[in-house]
């Protein structure tokens, strides 16, 4: 790296997590709505039956089908699961992703997505009908950027009370109607708030006159780290919920 640029990029704009500054389109945001937009269409076209077999997420084939954890976060139940997933996205996901990065905030979403079918597996009994049951749409992951967004606010003196009460009002819908599953949206929503709260924990003093690039690095590995330990941490869950599964089927 040469001297000027050297210059310029420890000159550049922050965001509160030491990357810099999103000052382009929030390109993740947009491209998370892509790919929910492509795959509903795909299911519109006829293809709804082999996208839900392949990519739906359900507790009793979650070990033979990890990526499910995912993928299923990108399948969508009709227009109007959709169309609502969607606004949501473009509202408080391009915040977010001009907070805290490109990549810290991609991770945020797809931790909070894991985390929301996590949270679905541990607390469906086995062999009842929740075992069986699959799930599908970005509700985990929007969930988690709500609380992601709520941490964030807090910790930098802004407004919460909003956000809380989305909060509020979107998780308690989840019980006055049938078929939507709570479950997921509360690990979403513990998964997004732990990982920004760890963000936050664990995010290197900026001293004066301190190496602005290398602290940007530092605050990276550091937030790597909160990404691979979370993960470690909900398949360790998962881990233990198909080794009781495991037994259950054998003692039967």
């Amino acid at each position: 790296m040469s001297e000027a640029e050297r210059s310029q990029r420890q000159s550049a704009p922050r965001t509160v997590m030491g990357a810099e500054s999103v000052r382009s389109a929030p390109i993740v945001t947009y491209t998370i709505m892509g790919i929910c937009v492509a795959i509903f269409a795909l299911q519109m076209l006829g293809l709804d039956h082999t996208l839900s077999e392949w990519l739906m997420f359900a507790p009793f084939r979650s070990l033979a089908m990890p990526w499910t954890f995912l993928t299923s976060g990108f399948l969508h139940g009709g227009i109007a699961h959709v169309g609502l997933n969607l606004y949501a996205l473009w509202a408080v996901g391009q915040v977010l992703e001009r907070s805290l990065g490109h990549w810290r905030y991609l991770a945020v979403f797809l931790v909070s997505v894991f985390g929301g079918h996590t949270a679905v597996l541990l607390l469906a009994s086995i062999g009842t009908e929740a075992w069986f049951t699959g799930t599908v749409g970005a509700s985990g992951g929007l969930f988690g950027m709500f609380g992601a967004l709520l941490i964030l606010q807090r910790r930098l003196g802004s407004e919460s009370a909003q956000v809380l009460i989305l909060i509020v009002l979107n998780f308690a819908i989840g019980f006055l109607y049938p078929g939507i599953s709570w479950q997921g949206h509360l690990g979403g929503l513990i998964a997004g708030a732990a990982t920004v709260g760890l963000f936050f924990a664990t995010r290197p003093t900026a001293e004066p006159g301190v190496d602005r690039v290398a602290l940007a690095k530092k605050s990276a590995m550091r937030h790597g780290a909160v990404v691979a330990g979370l993960t470690v941490l909900m398949l360790a869950a998962c881990a233990v919920k198909w080794w009781f599964a495991a037994t259950t089927v054998y003692l039967a």
